[in-house]
């Protein structure tokens, strides 16, 4: 946590309120282990404490408290690691065709979580009216509407005027599915399609549990979710996610009563409560042991570029300004007088990064360098970068992947 005496940025804290399990409605709860971060935002830090629970009744993966709405709009406002600026980490095609084949062409879609509206934009050019909104208020997602689904106050859109509502990696970051996708579902008409992106808990708890999320579904528990709101999957295993550790689905609404008055979980549902709990713990371990594998590849990316260059004089560029530079960065400054991260989101050049003296850069600024060490943090796109950089013709004398702790060039 920062200083206050040495760093006089303020420090964000929450209200963290008692939550009930989002499926069920129980408060009985079995404790996984508790995550706390500090999370360093353009202007502000913001202190995220999450106790980690599985619902001892039905087996669903949450945080027991939730953050009050101020703070998550201070946050996302300021602190949202967002993938912007021409780094897309989805496949965007595989997206589009996704809506495509289940919308009809010129059909309104309203996109939850539209971050700068890129993706809106390519609906758009398909010929549907396509409308975003983001709580985001970085300049480059300026033509985006701002504000919280499920908050009881923000209006998007007219009720009931949409052919779909989408929404990619936003229903982990609710404090209340229920309250938020009644609000979604308000705007849907009916017969409309909900088409949902999540983090799969079940395959990839360790990106599940990240800084933001407090929801963590699995297959069973996001399909009962959305049928106890009156919707009725549609392709189901059809539709393949867009980002690696995600799971996808596509839902019709169906009954109108139900997506603003949700019915009970079905005994089926309940049925699998006790199997659920296990794998939950199960995968509650795979991710601390995933974390740790994680800052032992960071240990090894920085070993690799001290082999590279033992006299410490070459410049380092850890291109990616997430969570694995944040791991590298204090390791490689101890070594490299020149350490410094870059990134292609202009929401995060020229603000601070965690240890380091200079701003985050934007990656042209290694080409004034001398000599280079590139670390390379985007779990998706490392080969990509690297192809950039050869394509760049910018000599580097250690290409290395931050992620795997693995030599690539």
């Amino acid at each position: 946590m920062p200083d206050a005496k040495t760093d006089p940025r303020p420090l964000e804290t929450a209200e963290w309120t008692p939550a009930p399990c989002d499926l069920c409605g129980s408060r009985t709860t079995l404790r996984l282990g508790t995550r706390d971060y500090t999370v360093r935002g353009r202007t502000s830090d913001f202190v995220m404490v999450f106790e980690d629970a599985v619902c001892a009744i039905c087996g669903f993966v949450f945080a027991a408290k939730r953050p009050d709405t101020a703070f998550l709009m201070n946050y996302y406002r300021d602190a949202h690691i967002g993938h912007r600026g021409g780094e897309l980490h989805f496949d965007s095609e595989a997206r589009l065709a996704a809506v495509e084949s289940r919308v009809p062409n010129g059909g309104r879609i309203i996109e939850i979580g539209a971050n700068d509206g890129a993706f809106c934009a390519a609906l758009t050019e398909k010929g549907y009216e396509a409308f975003g909104f983001d709580p985001v208020e970085a300049d480059e997602a300026a033509d985006v509407d701002k504000g919280f689904v499920g908050d009881g106050e923000t209006q998007i859109a007219e009720p009931h005027s949409a052919d779909a509502v989408i929404a990619y990696y936003v229903l982990e970051h609710v404090t209340d599915a229920n309250a938020w996708l009644s609000e979604a579902l308000a705007l849907l008409k009916d017969g409309g399609v909900l088409i949902l992106e999540v983090p799969n808990y079940a395959t990839h708890p360790g990106d599940a549990l990240n800084p933001e999320h407090l929801l963590h579904f699995t297959p069973r528990t996001l399909r009962e979710l959305l049928m106890r709101h009156g919707l009725e999957p549609v392709d189901e295993g059809a539709i393949i996610p867009t980002v690696r550790y995600g799971q996808a689905i596509a839902a019709r609404l169906v009954d109108r009563k139900k997506a603003s008055k949700p019915a009970e979980p079905s005994d089926a549902y309940f049925d699998g409560g006790e199997a659920a709990i296990s794998e939950a713990r199960h995968a509650y371990k795979l991710a601390r042991a995933e974390r740790t594998a994680r800052t032992l590849a960071a240990h090894a990316a920085a070993t690799l570029a001290q082999e590279a260059d033992p006299t410490g004089k070459t410049s380092v560029f850890i291109w990616g300004a997430n969570e694995y530079a944040e791991r590298a960065a204090p390791l490689l400054a101890e070594h490299f007088a020149d350490t410094q991260v870059v990134d292609k989101s202009d929401s995060k050049i020229g603000t601070p990064f965690p240890g380091l003296t200079p701003p985050i850069a934007h990656p042209d600024c290694a080409r004034d360098a001398r000599s280079r060490i590139f670390l390379l943090c985007s779990p998706n796109w490392n080969t990509q970068i690297a192809r950039d950089i050869a394509e760049s013709g910018w000599d580097a004398l250690a290409v290395i992947d931050a992620v795997t702790g693995e030599l690539i060039a």
